[in-house]
C-alpha cells in the first residue's frame, strides 16, 4: 500500500477536510462524520467504549480523531487528545481513559492477506504519528501488533489488566474467587452492609481518602468525574455505586461503565479506616453482578501497582497484556520518570 510522505502539521487542519466522497488516506474526521466513526468503533476487534465519541466529548472537551479513508471509506481511525504539561505539548491520554490506539475495520480475505493490510494501515498511522514530539497511548489489548511504530522509533511497554469472561454465572465466580475474598463478602453481610447507587461525589471522596492514605495527590478532579458520569449515565451505560452500613456510613464507592461488550470498573476507593469490614470486596462483588446483566466481559482496568495486582488477582480474572507505545526524545523521559509527571 502506498503511504503518504506529506507533513501531518496539526489534527485540527482544515486542509485535511475535504469532500468525503472523494478521501484517500489521512483525514481528521469532521463533526458529520463522528456517526461513521462509532459504527466502526462498533463493529471492530477493538471496540472500546473509550473509542466512542461520546465519551471522547466527555473526556478531552472535543473530538479528535485522525482517520483512514480507502475511496471515501473509513477504514481505521485513531482517537488524538492534546495535552500541554510544564510547557510541553503532548499526544497522550485523557485521565481514566484505558486504551485508546489504532481500530481497524474488519477486513476481509485469508489470514496472510489481512496481517500485510493491518501492518500497512498501521504504518500510515505510525508514518504520520512519529512526527509527534510526544505520543503517549495505551493500546487496546487485540492491538498485539504494533511492529510499524517499533520501525518508526517509538517504544513499548507491557501493561496488565484482569478480566473476567464468565459471567453467565455467578456460582462459577463466586467458586473461582479466593477463598479469603469470599470470608470479607460473608463478613460485610454479617455487619449489615449493602450496597446502593450514589453520587459521583461519594466516589470522589472515597477515591481521595485511598489515595490519601498513600501520600498521593487525587490523580483527576470531581468536576471531570462528573462530567463523565453524566455523560455515561445518559446512555445507560454507567452507574456510582457505594458499600454502605445500617447508619448511611459509606466504606467503598466505584464508578463503573459498560457498553455491550466490555465493562470497567474505573475509578473509586475505599475509607481506610474502615477497611476490615470487608466492604470494598462486598462493593466489588456487586459490581460483577451489577456487570453480568449489562455486558460479556468485566475488565478490573488497570492492575499494574503491586497491592491492587494481588487484590484483583484473587478475584479469579484473566491476566491479559495490553501495549503502552510511547514516542519521546530519550532526556525528556528520564526527566519526566523522574518527577513522575508522566506514566510511562
Amino acid at each position: 500500500m502506498k503511504t503518504s510522505s506529506q507533513k501531518f502539521e496539526h489534527p485540527t487542519n482544515e486542509k485535511l477536510h475535504v469532500a468525503h466522497s472523494q478521501k484517500s488516506g489521512l483525514s481528521i474526521l469532521t463533526p458529520e462524520e463522528l456517526a461513521e466513526w462509532d459504527t466502526l468503533v462498533e463493529t471492530s476487534q477493538q471496540c472500546s467504549i473509550f473509542c466512542k465519541s461520546w465519551w471522547l466529548k466527555a473526556a478531552c472537551d472535543d473530538v479528535r480523531v485522525l482517520g483512514y479513508f480507502e475511496s471515501g471509506e473509513l477504514i481505521a481511525g485513531i482517537p488524538l487528545h492534546y495535552e500541554r504539561r510544564m510547557g510541553l505539548r503532548m499526544c497522550r491520554m485523557p485521565m481514566l481513559t484505558q486504551t485508546m490506539g489504532v481500530v481497524i475495520a474488519p477486513l476481509p480475505g485469508k489470514k496472510v492477506t489481512v496481517e500485510s493490510r493491518e501492518t500497512n494501515i498501521l504504518n500510515v498511522f505510525a508514518e504520520h504519528l512519529s512526527q509527534e514530539p510526544i505520543f503517549i497511548q495505551a493500546f487496546h489489548p487485540s492491538s498485539q501488533n504494533w511492529l510499524p511504530f517499533f520501525w518508526r522509533g517509538f517504544t513499548q511497554t507491557t501493561h496488565y489488566t484482569y478480566v473476567l469472561e464468565d459471567l453467565e454465572s455467578m456460582e462459577r465466580l463466586w467458586m473461582g474467587m479466593d477463598s479469603e475474598r469470599r470470608s470479607n463478602i460473608r463478613k460485610a453481610r454479617r455487619l449489615g452492609l449493602r450496597t446502593t447507587e450514589c453520587s459521583p461525589e461519594v466516589v470522589f471522596n472515597a477515591s481521595k481518602a485511598t489515595f490519601e492514605r498513600q501520600g498521593r495527590r487525587n490523580p483527576y478532579p470531581l468536576e471531570y468525574l462528573r462530567r463523565l458520569y453524566e455523560a455515561a449515565r445518559a446512555r445507560d451505560a454507567g452507574v456510582c455505586l457505594a458499600a454502605e452500613d445500617q447508619d448511611g456510613t459509606v466504606h467503598a464507592a466505584v464508578f463503573f461503565i459498560w457498553d455491550s461488550k466490555r465493562g470497567y470498573n474505573l475509578a473509586g476507593g475505599h475509607v481506610p479506616s474502615l477497611g476490615t469490614s470487608g466492604g470494598a470486596t462486598l462493593l466489588m462483588w456487586s459490581m460483577l453482578e451489577y456487570a453480568a446483566a449489562r455486558t460479556a466481559v468485566f475488565d478490573f482496568e488497570g492492575s499494574m501497582a503491586r497491592q491492587v495486582e494481588a487484590s484483583f488477582r484473587s478475584f479469579g480474572g484473566r491476566r491479559v497484556p495490553y501495549n503502552r507505545i510511547v514516542k519521546m526524545p530519550n532526556w525528556l523521559r528520564i526527566c519526566l520518570c523522574a518527577v513522575g509527571k508522566v506514566q510511562l
